[in-house]
């Protein structure tokens, strides 16, 4: 990747994140006024007014927007309207929950969905590969909030083996990793197969088997490194799934993490916290999707973005 190109992907970064903060910050002023939630419905007038000129929300909305993009230039991410603090330090003091339940699950989900992938292919059609396939097709079919729920009923309730809910010890991380898992572990297991087919099926692996290489030097030294480039693509797409999934996960599991925070503030139309989570995930996703170019390349050569 020259110097051009990659000044070029950085320049649609910022483009995009520039898009999503604009569509964020008037979208979220269409949802109502927040000071109607947060004062008792006993407030007068009066108090309505003085909360509406300590937040800023009695200017036109053009001005309030000016006012936040100078603040963001500044990196003024604003301050929260429930927590009473900068919205960048209450985010961030959720990523690290959020990442402890993102990470096992996206790493697990590569680390069994290309093997799975990979057999299932190599036993195409017999029941081994059947049986992969139905599994993940429901995996992928399944809504993830509903599974979360069944988890629940099963290893919470009737068995009483997990907790069910919070963050305080590592058994506490089982229910709902798993839960985050299923979707992604489902799509990277049917890429995984369906790119190995079409590698296999190609005439230079043919021409390898012709010349009596074994099966799993023709599998994993010659077949598998050409079938990841979907997968990698799948991947990075995967990061922004779970990101965005978690929201629904940490929800049903009372996980303390940015989704919850999210879905917690668009409630109380706490806007700089929607802002700070919604322009943070749109930046880890264009970030990831940069460094899946990079990826490409190392995994192809021949490929120069």
């Amino acid at each position: 990747m020259t110097n051009g190109t990659l000044l070029s992907r950085i320049m649609r970064m910022l483009l995009t994140l520039f898009g999503v903060m604009t569509f964020t910050f008037f979208l979220g002023r269409l949802t109502g006024d927040p000071v109607l939630l947060m004062l008792p419905q006993t407030a007068s007038q009066e108090d309505i007014e003085r909360v509406r000129v300590e937040l800023g929300l009695n200017q036109p909305l053009p001005l309030q927007y000016v006012s936040y993009l100078a603040q963001m230039a500044q990196g003024d991410f604003g301050e929260s309207i429930n927590y009473g603090r900068p919205a960048l330090d209450v985010v961030m003091e959720r990523v690290p929950a959020t990442l402890e339940l993102g990470l096992p699950a996206l790493i697990l989900s590569v680390l069994i969905g290309i093997p799975l992938g990979v057999i299932a292919a190599q036993h195409r059609d017999k029941p081994f590969d059947r049986f992969v396939m139905s599994v993940s097709m429901a995996g992928q079919s399944l809504p993830a909030f509903f599974v979360g729920i069944l988890l629940v009923l099963f290893f919470g309730v009737r068995l009483g083996w997990l907790p069910t809910f919070g963050r305080d010890n590592a058994s506490s991380l089982i229910l709902p990793t798993m839960t985050l898992l299923i979707s992604p572990l489902a799509v990277i297991i049917r890429l995984t197969r369906s790119s190995m087919l079409e590698v296999l099926n190609e005439t230079y692996i043919r021409t390898a088997q012709a010349k009596g290489l074994s099966q799993w030097r023709v599998i994993y030294l010659h077949a598998l490194k050409n079938s990841l480039i979907p997968v990698i693509t799948i991947v990075g797409l995967q990061v922004a799934t779970i990101l965005s999934g978690s929201a629904i996960i940490e929800t049903v599991f009372a996980w303390p993490g940015i989704g919850a925070l999210a879905v917690q503030s668009i409630g109380t139309r706490d806007f700089p916290i929607i802002q700070t989570v919604v322009l943070i995930t749109a930046a880890s996703f264009a970030i990831v999707n940069t460094a899946v170019d990079f990826v490409y390349v190392m995994v192809d050569p021949r490929i120069r973005a």
